[in-house]
């Protein structure tokens, strides 16, 4: 899904420009972006805007819940999971339960967030594009 943002113009250099722009109900309570009323957006600049000009801004929807999940709750598994695999196995061959449960949460923690780093690399080169601008 794609949503619409307004703002203007305030820095253009080839084909990326930053936009500022005012908050919309999703950054109310996040605290993440600077300042109380705008966010500054790096956008793709496909249409020529000018310094000043008010122009409409095309941003895909991201699914906020799958990325809270890959963030927060998907490594805490995967090390839970490590974790329970080294101490299962410490009964097995008999060395150090801790050794095995702290070995066991590296070795399937790290992979994680190595993937997730991956992603959200990804995810940042997809920037909004200016789609044209307002009168």
């Amino acid at each position: 899904m794609e949503k619409l943002i307004e703002g203007i113009v305030i820095d253009s250099s080839g084909d990326t420009t930053k936009v500022r722009c005012s908050i919309h109900s999703d950054c109310e309570n996040c605290g993440v972006c600077p300042g109380n009323n705008a966010i500054i957006l790096d956008v793709t600049d496909e249409v020529g805007a000018k310094v000043g000009e008010r122009v409409l801004i095309e941003s895909k929807e991201t699914n906020t819940l799958r990325a809270a999940f890959m963030i927060f709750i998907l490594p805490l598994l995967a090390i839970g999971l490590g974790i329970s695999m080294g101490y299962y196995l410490s009964s097995r061959i008999m060395i150090s339960a801790a050794f095995l449960m702290i070995l066991g949460g590296l070795i399937f923690g790290l992979p994680v967030i190595y993937i997730i780093r991956r992603l959200d690399k990804s995810m940042q080169s997809e920037k909004p594009n200016i789609i044209r601008t307002i009168k």
